[in-house]
C-alpha cells in the first residue's frame, strides 16, 4: 500500500510538470513570435500575436516612424534576439504576466534623436488568453524596465 501511494503521488507531481511546461510552452510561443516581429519592426505580423484592443499601441508606434528612422533600421537591424525569463499565469489561467530579455535590437529614438542598437534590456509584457490562444495586450508604449 505504501509503494501504491507513492506511486499516485510521483504520478501527479509528474503531471503537474507536464501542465506546467505545456502552458509555458503555450505562452512562450506567441511571446516570442511576437517579439519578434515586434523588435525587428514588423508591425503587422506583430498584430497576429496581440488582442484587437492594443493595435492602437502598434499604430501610434508606426506612426512616429519617420524616413530617417527606416533607414536606420535596414542599416543596423541585425534582428533582435529574445530570451523569455520568467512567466506567472494569473487570474484563473487567463491572464500571464511575462519578462522578456531582448539584445542587439534598433530602439529609435524620440523626435529628433537618432536611434540606437541597444545591446540588452528587458521588458514586461502581459498576455490574455482569448478564443484558447496567448495573445500579447499593450496597455501603453512598450518601456523597458532595465
Amino acid at each position: 500500500m505504501k509503494y501504491y501511494l507513492l506511486f499516485v503521488l510521483a504520478w501527479m507531481l509528474n503531471g503537474c510538470q507536464l501542465h506546467d511546461e505545456n502552458a509555458s510552452d503555450a505562452v512562450d510561443k506567441p511571446l516570442l513570435a511576437w517579439s519578434e516581429a515586434y523588435f525587428g519592426y514588423n508591425y503587422k505580423e506583430a498584430l497576429d500575436y496581440m488582442t484587437p484592443e492594443s493595435e492602437k499601441w502598434i499604430r501610434f508606434a508606426a506612426s512616429n516612424i519617420t524616413e530617417e528612422d527606416i533607414s536606420f533600421i535596414n542599416e543596423h537591424n541585425k534582428g533582435a534576439k529574445v530570451e523569455v525569463i520568467d512567466r506567472h499565469i494569473l487570474e484563473g489561467d487567463t491572464t500571464c504576466s511575462a519578462r522578456i530579455r531582448v539584445t542587439d535590437f534598433v530602439q529609435l529614438g524620440f523626435v529628433g534623436q537618432e536611434g540606437k542598437v541597444v545591446e540588452q534590456a528587458e521588458y514586461q509584457i502581459t498576455l490574455a488568453k482569448r478564443d484558447g490562444k496567448w495573445k500579447v495586450r499593450m496597455e501603453g508604449p512598450l518601456q523597458s524596465g532595465k
